[in-house]
């Protein structure tokens, strides 16, 4: 069985090098997005970026609701101020993943924990805590690690990231590393926000652009955390080029208002 697994990860490796060499060379694009108007570009990507995430969640987000979370507005209700923290939690998470990466900070059991609590209103006891059911809640439907023995899949986790995923490309890297955690599914709540999280914080800390996995690819997503732990890597792979086309859509739009402007 491990043969079996070991030989589709080297096919799969083949067949995704010339996608690597593809983002390798594309990647500048979003790098170099320029200073005047840096600041609106990932503003945008960062309220895309809470919307398809909800959506993946099964959460519907309105342009009213991302405004209203972000200018700070009362909530109207209880359902309306849960998903307002919610919006504005993994908002401040985006930053952190950003802040964190660049300061060259370790993936660890530690910092999953402190994502976990940042996402989590602070009426919640289970921040940072375990799973204590056997299923993995909500929209997804895995088979995961029972809810005895996190610790131990948590810790393996960790050390197969550590002597294993972390020799590997990037994006190859983020997306195994995606899968492993979310078959381990070590939370009741907000592990798939968690592990996606993750998987950019990865991304980000080699340079990469964020992997957003848009509402319109849900299905095929949950298919592949389902299936062979390669089959994340091209949709992983998929969601950072299209952060590149969108990087470069935006400064080609914004190039006539400049040449305008000067």
């Amino acid at each position: 069985m491990l043969g079996n697994t070991c030989r589709r990860d080297e096919q799969t490796e083949a067949a995704m090098n010339l996608t690597y060499l593809e983002i390798d060379h594309q990647r500048s694009s979003y790098e170099d997005v320029a200073d005047s108007y840096r600041s609106e570009f990932f503003e945008r990507l960062a309220m895309s970026w809470l919307y398809h995430d909800h959506a993946l969640e099964g959460v519907v987000v309105g342009p009213e609701d991302l405004d209203r979370a972000m200018e700070g507005m009362p909530c109207r209700n209880y359902c309306d101020g849960r998903l307002l923290h919610s919006l504005r939690a993994m908002r401040d998470a985006i930053d952190y993943i950003h802040e964190s990466a660049a300061r060259g900070d370790e993936l660890s059991l530690d910092w999953l924990r402190d994502v976990h609590q940042r996402l989590c209103p602070e009426d919640v006891d289970c921040a940072g805590r375990y799973r204590k059911r056997d299923t993995s809640p909500g929209v997804y439907h895995l088979d995961v690690a029972p809810a005895n023995s996190i610790s131990y899949h948590i810790h393996k986790f960790i050390e197969t990231f550590e002597s294993e995923l972390k020799t590997m490309h990037p994006v190859r890297q983020a997306a195994i590393a995606h899968w492993e955690f979310m078959k381990v599914f070590p939370f009741d709540e907000r592990t798939g926000v968690v592990g996606r999280l993750m998987l950019n914080f990865i991304l980000l800390k080699h340079r990469f652009p964020p992997a957003i996995i848009h509402a319109t690819d849900r299905h095929l997503y949950f298919s592949a955390l389902g299936g062979h732990r390669t089959d994340v890597v091209p949709v992983v792979a998929d969601a950072v080029r299209a952060t590149i086309t969108a990087a470069k859509a935006f400064q080609q739009r914004q190039a006539p208002h400049r040449r305008i402007a000067l």
